[in-house]
């Protein structure tokens, strides 16, 4: 019989390993009740060794720098990057806040995509300098470097005065019922920020970011017009999402999804 330390310590190794797994599969390979390993879970998650999510565990997320995370998982954020595109229109103003699949965005488009792009991140500027035909604004602040993002009150005022065609906004964690999340206060205030003032809105999420918490809330998901998934995202938290915001336009990067 396996000892109940053992169980656990298997788990744990099998959400490092895979980064996430469902309860009914961590069942099956340990030969033991769902509802014990839904105990296991909230026990695991209790002392900081994993995350518990609907429907199973994630690996804990160690939030890294910007630039760290622009350099990882480049074809998967390319792909959502792709589906972001088509929801630019020529003649539009759009804003985009700091994130690496906004970089991986902005390294694709085209000049004349826009009448204008606004951006807190230096860095995302600098990957349209070269367009001319579309007008490229950096807001003002101090640099956060794990945020790759200008913020402050100055950053905040400026973008309370703008009104954008189109937002794209990038999350921390994504919850079905508790919404949009970031884990930096300054840069849910800003988010918060681009949602009021933007006509449509639009969010790209990775599978781990899905089901994710982070924890300064700065939208519903309400706010939002379109979402876009990865084409592998976890049917159960699509589910979720479509009999929880029927309205919600939900697209899904690099493959079809039903």
């Amino acid at each position: 019989m396996q000892l109940a330390e053992e169980r656990r310590q298997a788990i744990v190794e099998a959400v490092e390993r895979e980064g996430r797994v469902l309860a009914v599969e961590l069942a099956r390979r340990l030969n033991t009740s769902e509802d014990t390993i839904r105990r296991d879970l909230r026990e695991l998650d209790a002392s900081g060794q994993l995350r518990r999510v609907h429907g199973g565990a994630m690996r804990l997320r160690r939030e890294v720098s910007f630039n760290e995370r622009a350099e990882v998982d480049l074809a998967r954020k390319g792909q959502l990057a792709q589906a972001l595109r088509a929801l630019i229109r020529p003649g539009e103003t759009v804003i985009m806040d700091a994130g690496s699949t906004h970089l991986a965005l902005a390294r694709q488009l085209e000049d004349g995509c826009c009448a204008a792009i606004i951006t807190d991140s230096p860095a995302i500027a600098l990957a349209l300098g070269s367009l001319r035909r579309t007008r490229i604004v950096l807001l003002g602040g101090t640099y956060d470097p794990d945020a790759g993002a200008v913020l402050g009150p100055s950053t905040l005022a400026e973008v309370q005065r703008l009104r954008a065609d189109l937002a794209l906004v990038g999350v921390c964690g994504l919850d079905s019922e508790r919404g949009l999340a970031a884990i930096n206060p300054e840069e849910a205030a800003i988010k918060a920020a681009i949602l009021a003032g933007s006509a449509r809105r639009a969010v790209a999420v990775l599978n781990e970011r899905l089901d994710g918490s982070a924890p300064f809330l700065f939208g519903s998901l309400a706010e939002i017009d379109h979402l876009v998934l990865e084409g592998d995202a976890a049917t159960d938290t699509v589910q979720r999402l479509r009999t929880a915001h029927p309205a919600l336009d939900i697209q899904f990067a690099g493959k079809a999804k039903a």
